[in-house]
């Protein structure tokens, strides 16, 4: 009867370490896969920053010119400025109290 026991012990073993050995492949597998894919995520991300940088630069750029523009356009046309500007503050205050009061 020992040697039964000891025959059906060796086999459990045996099929434990053939199932330790397949999920280490497996995990060396899923591994690679994730480095993999998280490389090609930091690099897609990397050239998407650059791409919004590159972005907001220009637009950075366009906003200072028209903030330079409409100054230049206020000194020359003080009256209109502060008619624009009130009329922008009016549409403002009155959003805001339409908003207050739902």
């Amino acid at each position: 009867m020992a040697t039964n026991t000891t025959k059906v012990q060796a086999m459990a073993e045996k099929d434990l370490e053939n199932q330790v050995a397949a999920l280490r492949k497996q995990l060396a597998t899923i591994s690679k896969s994730l480095s993999e894919h998280g490389y090609e995520l930091y690099e897609n991300g990397d050239s998407a920053y650059e791409a919004v940088k590159k972005s907001s630069r220009k637009a950075a750029r366009f906003v200072g010119e028209e903030a330079h523009m409409v100054s230049e356009k206020a000194r020359e046309n003080p009256m209109t400025a502060v008619a624009i500007v009130s009329a922008v503050a009016g549409i403002g205050l009155l959003a805001g109290l339409s908003a207050y009061r739902r």
